[in-house]
Protein backbone atom coordinates (compact mmCIF):
# COMPACT_ATOMS: atom_id res chain seq x y z
CA UNK A 1 0.00 0.00 0.00
CA UNK A 2 1.28 3.44 -0.95
CA UNK A 3 1.95 5.78 1.97
CA UNK A 4 0.07 9.09 1.88
CA UNK A 5 2.04 12.24 2.75
CA UNK A 6 0.73 15.25 4.58
CA UNK A 7 0.65 18.46 2.58
CA UNK A 8 2.84 20.19 5.19
CA UNK A 9 5.49 17.47 4.81
CA UNK A 10 5.42 17.86 1.04
CA UNK A 11 5.74 21.63 1.33
CA UNK A 12 8.60 21.34 3.81
CA UNK A 13 10.35 18.82 1.58
CA UNK A 14 9.83 20.99 -1.50
CA UNK A 15 11.03 24.15 0.25
CA UNK A 16 14.00 22.67 2.06
CA UNK A 17 15.17 20.28 -0.64
CA UNK A 18 15.15 22.63 -3.64
CA UNK A 19 18.61 24.16 -4.02
CA UNK A 20 17.23 27.37 -5.48
CA UNK A 21 15.71 28.57 -2.22
CA UNK A 22 16.89 25.96 0.26
CA UNK A 23 20.02 27.75 1.42
CA UNK A 24 18.30 31.11 1.76
CA UNK A 25 15.42 29.71 3.78
CA UNK A 26 17.73 27.69 5.99
CA UNK A 27 20.01 30.68 6.61
CA UNK A 28 17.14 33.04 7.37
CA UNK A 29 15.60 30.53 9.75
CA UNK A 30 18.89 29.76 11.47
CA UNK A 31 19.92 33.42 11.74
CA UNK A 32 16.61 34.14 13.49
CA UNK A 33 17.92 32.18 16.47
CA UNK A 34 21.20 34.06 16.87
CA UNK A 35 19.90 35.92 19.95
CA UNK A 36 19.09 32.57 21.58
CA UNK A 37 22.61 31.34 20.84
CA UNK A 38 24.70 34.36 21.86
CA UNK A 39 22.32 35.94 24.37
CA UNK A 40 20.82 39.43 24.44
CA UNK A 41 24.11 41.07 25.46
CA UNK A 42 25.86 40.10 22.23
CA UNK A 43 22.81 39.98 19.95
CA UNK A 44 22.72 43.78 19.83
CA UNK A 45 26.33 43.94 18.68
CA UNK A 46 26.66 40.89 16.44
CA UNK A 47 24.75 39.51 13.49
CA UNK A 48 25.27 36.40 11.36
CA UNK A 49 25.33 37.27 7.67
CA UNK A 50 26.49 34.17 5.79
CA UNK A 51 27.30 30.48 5.93
CA UNK A 52 29.91 28.98 3.64
CA UNK A 53 30.59 25.29 4.03
CA UNK A 54 30.68 24.67 7.78
CA UNK A 55 31.67 28.24 8.66
CA UNK A 56 29.29 30.85 10.06
CA UNK A 57 30.23 34.46 9.29
CA UNK A 58 29.20 37.01 11.90
CA UNK A 59 29.38 40.79 11.63
CA UNK A 60 30.32 42.45 14.92
CA UNK A 61 30.10 46.09 15.93
CA UNK A 62 33.68 46.48 17.18
CA UNK A 63 36.99 44.68 17.70
CA UNK A 64 36.16 44.48 21.41
CA UNK A 65 32.94 42.57 20.74
CA UNK A 66 34.84 40.32 18.33
CA UNK A 67 37.48 39.54 20.95
CA UNK A 68 34.89 38.66 23.57
CA UNK A 69 32.92 36.44 21.16
CA UNK A 70 36.13 34.64 20.16
CA UNK A 71 36.50 33.74 23.82
CA UNK A 72 33.06 32.01 23.71
CA UNK A 73 33.48 30.40 20.27
CA UNK A 74 33.36 26.75 21.41
CA UNK A 75 30.29 27.36 23.55
CA UNK A 76 28.54 29.20 20.71
CA UNK A 77 29.29 26.41 18.21
CA UNK A 78 27.81 23.93 20.66
CA UNK A 79 24.65 26.02 21.09
CA UNK A 80 24.37 26.56 17.32
CA UNK A 81 23.95 22.84 16.78
CA UNK A 82 20.61 22.87 18.66
CA UNK A 83 19.18 25.27 16.09
CA UNK A 84 21.15 24.56 12.94
CA UNK A 85 21.35 20.74 12.89
CA UNK A 86 17.56 20.29 12.43
CA UNK A 87 18.04 22.37 9.27
CA UNK A 88 20.93 20.12 8.17
CA UNK A 89 23.47 22.88 8.76
CA UNK A 90 26.62 21.85 10.60
CA UNK A 91 28.82 24.65 11.91
CA UNK A 92 32.42 23.87 12.88
CA UNK A 93 33.85 27.37 12.73
CA UNK A 94 32.76 30.95 13.36
CA UNK A 95 34.51 33.90 11.71
CA UNK A 96 33.90 37.41 13.02
CA UNK A 97 34.36 40.64 11.09
CA UNK A 98 33.85 44.16 12.44
CA UNK A 99 34.58 45.80 9.06
CA UNK A 100 31.26 44.63 7.59
CA UNK A 101 29.06 45.72 10.53
CA UNK A 102 27.70 48.97 9.03
CA UNK A 103 27.01 47.38 5.66
CA UNK A 104 25.34 44.32 7.21
CA UNK A 105 23.15 46.33 9.56
CA UNK A 106 22.15 48.82 6.85
CA UNK A 107 21.07 45.94 4.55
CA UNK A 108 19.10 44.25 7.31
CA UNK A 109 15.37 44.18 7.55
CA UNK A 110 14.82 43.13 11.16
CA UNK A 111 12.86 39.96 11.82
CA UNK A 112 11.88 37.83 14.79
CA UNK A 113 13.12 38.64 18.27
CA UNK A 114 15.93 40.85 16.96
CA UNK A 115 13.39 43.35 15.69
CA UNK A 116 12.04 43.87 19.20
CA UNK A 117 15.24 45.08 20.87
CA UNK A 118 14.12 48.67 21.09
CA UNK A 119 10.67 47.95 22.50
CA UNK A 120 9.82 47.17 26.09
CA UNK A 121 8.50 43.74 27.04
CA UNK A 122 5.25 45.43 28.08
CA UNK A 123 4.84 46.94 24.58
CA UNK A 124 5.39 43.57 22.95
CA UNK A 125 3.11 41.64 25.32
CA UNK A 126 0.34 44.20 25.03
CA UNK A 127 0.45 44.22 21.21
CA UNK A 128 -2.86 42.82 20.02
CA UNK A 129 -3.04 40.73 16.86
CA UNK A 130 -6.00 41.13 14.52
CA UNK A 131 -8.24 38.29 13.36
CA UNK A 132 -6.32 37.73 10.14
CA UNK A 133 -2.96 37.57 11.96
CA UNK A 134 -4.37 35.10 14.50
CA UNK A 135 -5.68 32.89 11.68
CA UNK A 136 -2.29 32.95 9.95
CA UNK A 137 -0.53 32.07 13.20
CA UNK A 138 -2.96 29.19 13.67
CA UNK A 139 -2.09 27.84 10.20
CA UNK A 140 1.63 28.22 10.85
CA UNK A 141 1.25 26.51 14.24
CA UNK A 142 -0.38 23.51 12.57
CA UNK A 143 2.36 23.33 9.96
CA UNK A 144 5.16 23.64 12.52
CA UNK A 145 3.59 21.01 14.79
CA UNK A 146 3.75 18.52 11.89
CA UNK A 147 7.47 18.96 11.23
CA UNK A 148 8.93 15.76 12.57
CA UNK A 149 12.60 16.84 12.49
CA UNK A 150 12.07 19.51 15.18
CA UNK A 151 11.76 18.84 18.88
CA UNK A 152 8.99 20.55 20.85
CA UNK A 153 11.31 23.23 22.20
CA UNK A 154 12.40 24.29 18.73
CA UNK A 155 8.83 24.22 17.43
CA UNK A 156 7.87 26.62 20.21
CA UNK A 157 10.84 28.89 19.43
CA UNK A 158 10.05 28.94 15.71
CA UNK A 159 6.47 29.93 16.46
CA UNK A 160 7.61 32.58 18.94
CA UNK A 161 9.93 34.11 16.31
CA UNK A 162 7.07 34.27 13.81
CA UNK A 163 4.73 35.91 16.32
CA UNK A 164 7.45 38.39 17.30
CA UNK A 165 8.08 39.22 13.63
CA UNK A 166 4.42 40.11 13.22
CA UNK A 167 4.37 42.17 16.41
CA UNK A 168 7.60 43.96 15.48
CA UNK A 169 6.18 44.95 12.12
CA UNK A 170 3.07 46.34 13.81
CA UNK A 171 5.16 48.23 16.38
CA UNK A 172 7.33 49.78 13.65
CA UNK A 173 4.23 50.82 11.69
CA UNK A 174 2.48 52.36 14.70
Amino acid sequence: MEQISKISDILIEELFEKNACSNSIKKATAFGFWKNVCGPKFAKFSLPYDIKGNTLFVAVKSPQVMQELIFYKKELISKLSDYFLPLNIKIDEIRYDYKVWNKTVSNLSFKGNESLFYYSNEDVKSMELNKFEKEEISKVTNTISNISCLNEGLKKKYLNNIINSIKAKKLRES
